[in-house]
């Protein structure tokens, strides 16, 4: 089956939305071994220099890109698969204008800038603060009735209200990296308090 418009249009923005997670636009040789290399410090996650440069148009490529390489590309912003980052495309249109919260989701490369703070919160009775690092990363400030600690480092791309989280890379007092998940019963709740306005905003806002 041939690459559609659709298509094209949700491999687009998951190019562009790698580039702003990496603070690097993928021009060069040196570029895509980066991101390579980069890719190969995560768990599962191993994507050749060639691929990328396919993907990106930089060699000439007319095959349609395998699954796995989309699904590494997707995981790395913190979805789950490609197919989750491409319902969360289709999902945002008509949404409101970025410089709204946006009511029930929260798109982390697109809406928080560096230390921004989210304090997070799950059935029974769990909760925990995390302040944003960049390039989809944060890292646990507090952490009550949970198996998460102050310290732990993971990557997360989105998040929804009363749906799970789903945490990438989850690094442990040096443990290997693993994934978690937060919510299993009934999702999370989240309210972000951005640092360079001093508020919180939640899905009540």
């Amino acid at each position: 089956m041939g690459i559609t418009e659709d298509d094209i249009r949700l491999q687009s923005a998951l190019l562009s939305r790698i580039e702003q997670s990496c603070q690097r636009k993928m021009n060069t040789p040196r570029d895509f071994e980066w991101l390579s290399a980069e890719l190969s410090t995560l768990p599962g996650l191993k994507v050749s220099t060639m691929t990328l440069k396919r993907l990106w148009g930089y060699l000439p490529g007319t095959t349609r890109p395998r699954q796995y390489t989309l699904d590494c590309l997707a995981r790395y912003l913190g979805y789950r698969d490609y197919g989750h980052f491409c319902d969360h495309e289709q999902d945002k249109e008509g949404e409101v204008p970025s410089n709204v919260v946006v009511s029930k989701r929260l798109d982390v490369v697109r809406e928080l800038a560096v230390r921004d703070r989210v304090m997070l919160s799950w059935k029974p009775g769990r909760q925990c603060t995390v302040r944003y690092l960049g390039g989809s990363q944060f890292v646990v400030e507090t952490a009550e009735r949970t198996r998460l600690q102050a310290g732990n480092t993971f990557t997360c791309g989105l998040m929804m209200e009363n749906e799970p989280l789903y945490l990438d890379n989850l690094i442990q007092q040096g443990r290997p990296p693993v994934g978690y998940v937060c919510g299993n019963d009934g999702g999370i709740h989240f309210e972000v308090f951005k640092v360079e306005k001093g508020t919180y905003l939640t899905d009540e806002d």
